[in-house]
């Protein structure tokens, strides 16, 4: 069959290529087969990188240096590649789609919103009364119908050309407002497993950005989700994040991609509206600690898992530039209790983000909350394996205050955690505790239990057996007492201080 297809024109295996809707089967079947049909499969009018993004882009995308990488990296290809590897190499395409769905977004609200503003100043008291008028009636009597190109060019004209700007109770018992409105046009069909027109999404996304520019403060709109109410922002993240309706749990339910591409495309442009709603720090932290505590398990699908963490960076980055107050203990607590939840869904890659961001130290100068902290990385052995990740992490080597992990490792009896901590920092050995101990006259006095493991291997790291505690005890002294009696008989059974006993 390859033989044959080698004979056709390229128009022909071009119109070969486009019979599938599905671009990842379609570069699994063809991709690395040979050159030709790699350059094909690239050229930009089969457009199939555009149709994996689902958008229509411009030249300025292919000119870009994301899609040159990513091009090159595919024409490279000489043999069949696997899904999630071909996943991996078109993951770049997607981040870059987002950032720039972002950017784009922001460009568009401050001119549409320049745009309306300087219309509505010219605007009587009684005019502006009767636009905005109009405008609430036509926003209500679009509950229940479908929206047509005509509903949305006359409200662009009421906003853009006569300044009309939107008022909706924010109250989630409200009858309508725009978060109710976005529930019942997008946020409903979310794992809907029918397809749907995209004229009528689109439309639906212009009429949602149409009335924000109107009136950003429409984004404090409530609705109900998860058992209590939460403002349009919120609502959006908790579907971004496929949570269950009624907790914070991950959905198992499919996920309709055409409406959750909406979803993720309203959302970036509500978060570039804040800027725009006069009390917007409150709310903007708010969002930074709604994303993060949100934060589950990794997705499998790539374009929600990029997704995702494309929302998560653009709220913190939002938070950052436009925050100036200093951390009160209410913050650093919330802060707290979320990285705990990272902890526990085991996101390396989040805590790695934010910790670039926030610079935690402080919080691990609390030992109470170090423990807290280490029993949750030490409760079986998967959680384990993330503790010796985060320790392994160059990024994160001042995350933990050292001494105190190492004293509650000790504590604990981690063997393995005690002797990853000490070969990376050999200088921990000679720490003292409030009482003078060192961690080998600590592991003899403060702990019970087996302990010759550990004995013996701080021996070996090179612990001063003669030194003495703040009530003159040495290691030998320790050995001696009665509440060591038994450690003593097995560290000479196992001949680990026979020659310091000679």
């Amino acid at each position: 069959m390859l033989s044959t297809l080698e004979t056709l024109p390229d128009e022909i295996l071009m119109m070969i290529f486009s019979c599938s809707d599905d671009v990842i089967t379609t570069l699994r079947a063809f991709l690395g087969l040979n050159q030709r049909f790699n350059r094909i499969l690239l050229d930009k009018h089969l457009h199939l990188l555009s149709d994996y993004l689902h958008t229509n882009i411009h030249d300025d995308y292919y000119k870009s240096e994301v899609f040159h990488q990513v091009s090159q990296q595919l024409l490279s290809v000489n043999k069949s590649i696997d899904t999630n590897h071909l996943c991996q190499v078109l993951q770049p395409l997607i981040n870059y789609h987002i950032q720039q769905k972002y950017l784009q977004s922001g460009r568009e609200l401050q001119s549409s919103f320049e745009q309306c503003q300087l219309m509505r100043q010219q605007l009587t008291d009684e005019e502006i009364s009767q636009i905005d008028n109009e405008l609430n009636e036509q926003f209500h009597s679009l509950k229940n119908i479908s929206i047509t190109r005509e509903h949305i060019r006359y409200i662009k004209s009421l906003v853009l050309s006569k300044g009309a700007c939107l008022q909706c109770d924010d109250d989630e018992f409200s009858e309508y407002n725009i978060t109710k409105c976005v529930y019942e046009r997008l946020l409903q069909y979310i794992n809907s497993p029918t397809s749907e027109a995209s004229n009528r999404i689109n439309l639906s996304l212009q009429l949602f950005k149409i009335l924000i520019i109107s009136n950003p403060s429409l984004l404090k709109n409530r609705d109900h989700i998860a058992n209590q109410p939460g403002h349009l922002q919120k609502v959006l993240l908790h579907n971004i994040f496929r949570l269950k309706p009624s907790s914070h749990n991950i959905s198992s339910e499919p996920v309709n991609m055409e409406y959750y591409r909406a979803i993720v495309d309203l959302s970036l442009f509500t978060i570039q509206s804040w800027k725009y709603v006069p009390d917007q720090i409150y709310y903007i932290e708010d969002n930074m600690f709604d994303v993060l505590g949100m934060i589950s398990e990794v997705d499998q699908d790539t374009f929600i898992r990029n997704a995702q963490w494309e929302i998560l960076g653009a709220i913190i980055n939002d938070y950052f530039l436009n925050s100036y107050e200093a951390w009160d203990d209410q913050f650093k607590n919330t802060l707290k209790e979320i990285f705990k939840k990272l902890i526990e869904k085991k996101r390396l890659d989040v805590i790695k983000y934010i910790y670039f961001y926030f610079r935690f130290e402080d919080f691990f100068n609390d030992s109470k909350y170090v423990r807290e902290c280490i029993n949750l990385m030490t409760g079986n052995r998967s959680d384990r394996r993330f503790f010796s990740m985060i320790m392994d992490d160059a990024s994160l080597d001042s995350l933990f205050f050292k001494k105190t992990l190492l004293f509650i490792l000790l504590q604990k009896k981690e063997r393995k955690l005690i002797e990853k901590i000490l070969m990376l920092s050999p200088n921990l050995i000679d720490e003292l505790d409030e009482n003078g101990n060192d961690p080998l006259l600590y592991i003899c006095l403060r702990v019970n239990g087996c302990r010759h493991r550990i004995i013996e291997f701080l021996i070996n790291m090179g612990s001063d057996l003669q030194r003495k505690n703040n009530d003159g005890q040495n290691f030998l002294n320790a050995l001696q007492l009665p509440r060591n009696k038994k450690l003593l008989e097995v560290l000479y059974e196992q001949e680990i201080i026979s020659e310091y006993f000679q």
